[in-house]
């Protein structure tokens, strides 16, 4: 590697980490007493290091820190190289800068600015009586208001970080918006119609400045789906900017891409008799040996036989999978700090299917509470911007699906929860309860505000019961499903499961 290219290598990594503070800073307010002072001791241990020769922080050598940077940007650079060393001393340069960089933007909340800068002289171009603010700025009060009304999730916060940073890669950060125009907004437009698919992990692209990355030959580009998502985040950015008074025109309005119809329809209507036979078929049989670990089986079934959302299934506890009115179920919920929901209406009860029972699922979580298990998929890492389900997801979506000949645009994980809203109601089970099922909102004055009380177990578990995939030959259980799941139940209460009850 060439100089230029280890510091454009530090530049893009440190940045990064810099949104991401600023954003967490945004969202949660200023840093504290005990973070300030950890950024202040890396900035002197940094220069210090520069200066000495030593070590990035005491008693280390910084061969682990240099070689888990080697590791996440695939860098094959021989210890004792120029590159090599140049890197280690580049790396201390730039975390000493880092740390004033965060500590520089952290100071900028000490006080507030009323003024309109009077003294400025308002140029030609900006409307007359509207004060000065920097893209950044925008994007930092915007962010702040968002997240004031919880409007968005982790997962959200991460994807709005992205769009926001291509844009400020763009149009600079101090860019004064009331200048940003109509060209401009089509420019943004027209970069994004040939922005690199995965730019930050493509090992073609991630390196790259924004102007070199568009030209590299044979790169995917994002679809027109993720067009939309990024000039919709930017048009509900200047549209809130409009309304407060900040910008006089919503210059990304109407920008968005119109899908056809086809295009815009794939996938809605589930998985279809086959795929799901062939899905079946190999996480059962596991003939081409895909299936290894124990998420890998048990993660789809659930997603199938109960139409909950991914993230929902990888973060049920076991004391989430219980009886109630003789009803085993799965209570979705965020009782817990590490636990997230999509809405108010994600919290329920989801009854069991009985093929779940008949396949051995009682039987598995049983296995997992004698092992002093705390979760059904113990092994999940959390994720800040995917949540609990990265490894479920990733596995069926890159692999699962591509090994049996499934994949295929807008076919996913997600899928499965199209299925099983079609099947119920293809199955004559009216909407609302539908609705009740997957957790989402129901509709209507009627629904909404004088049937509070909702569906009760019963219903719910009638309701499952008609999904029904009575094409797929399934392996048979060694007795009768109600047999063993009253065999699996009673083992599971002998161990003090719980059978609290919980209002819904």
């Amino acid at each position: 590697m060439t100089f230029e290219e280890i510091r454009r290598l530090l530049t893009t990594h440190f940045s990064e980490m810099l949104a991401r503070q600023k954003l967490k800073i945004a969202t949660s307010g200023r840093l504290t007493q005990l973070d300030k002072s950890a950024l202040e001791n890396g900035r002197a241990f940094a220069a210090d290091a520069l200066q000495d020769g030593t070590s990035l922080f005491p008693g280390d050598n910084d061969d682990d820190l240099v070689n888990r940077f080697m590791e996440r940007y695939e860098l094959n650079l021989q210890s004792g190289s120029d590159a090599h060393k140049t890197l280690r001393t580049e790396l201390k340069r730039a975390y000493r800068d880092y740390c004033s960089s965060v500590l520089a933007y952290d100071r900028l909340f000490e006080s507030y600015q009323f003024e309109n800068e009077t003294d400025r002289a308002p140029s030609a171009d900006r409307a007359v009586g509207l004060p000065y603010i920097s893209l950044q700025q925008l994007i930092d009060r915007h962010t702040k208001d968002s997240n004031l009304g919880s409007q968005w999730t982790s997962k959200t916060q991460h994807e709005k970080g992205d769009h926001f940073a291509l844009l400020v890669e763009l149009l600079t950060a101090d860019r004064d918006v009331t200048k940003v125009s109509i060209a401009d907004a089509h420019r943004v437009k027209e970069t994004l119609t040939k922005y690199p698919k995965n730019r930050r992990k493509d090992p073609r692209t991630r390196d790259l400045a924004l102007l070199d990355a568009l030209n590299v030959p044979d790169v995917s580009t994002i679809n027109v789906q993720t067009i939309n998502k990024y000039l919709q985040t930017y048009g509900t950015m200047f549209g809130w900017a409009k309304r407060n008074g900040l910008v006089s025109n919503n210059v990304f309005e109407g920008l968005h891409i119109r899908l056809g119809k086809k295009q815009s329809r794939i996938a809605r209507t589930g998985f279809s008799d086959v795929q799901v036979q062939t899905i079946l078929s190999e996480l059962l049989n596991n003939t081409s040996g895909l299936v290894q670990l124990d998420y890998q089986k048990w993660g789809p079934l659930i997603a199938l036989y109960s139409g909950a959302r991914l993230n929902e299934i990888a973060q049920i506890h076991l004391t989430d999978i219980r009886q109630q009115d003789g009803v085993w179920c799965f209570d979705l919920n965020d009782d817990d700090d590490t636990k997230k929901l999509k809405t108010d209406a994600s919290r329920r009860l989801v009854p069991m299917h009985s093929q779940l029972i008949e396949l051995g699922l009682l039987d598995h979580v049983q296995k997992l509470r004698t092992e002093n298990a705390k979760k059904l998929f113990p092994g999940f890492q959390y994720d800040a911007k995917n949540g609990w389900g990265r490894s479920l997801g990733r596995w069926f979506n890159d692999r699962f699906l591509v090994k049996i000949g499934l994949k295929a645009q807008g076919v996913s994980f997600h899928v499965f929860r199209h299925t099983v809203v079609t099947r119920l109601l293809q199955a004559g089970i009216e909407q609302p309860l539908v609705q009740t099922i997957v957790g989402h909102e129901r509709e209507g004055v009627t629904q909404r505000n004088y049937f509070t009380t909702g569906y009760t177990l019963l219903q719910r578990r009638d309701a499952i019961e008609r999904l029904r995939f009575d094409h797929v030959v399934l392996p048979a259980p060694p007795e009768c499903h109600r047999e063993t799941e009253c065999k699996a139940a009673d083992r599971l209460s002998s161990t003090g499961a719980s059978t609290h009850r919980r209002e819904q």
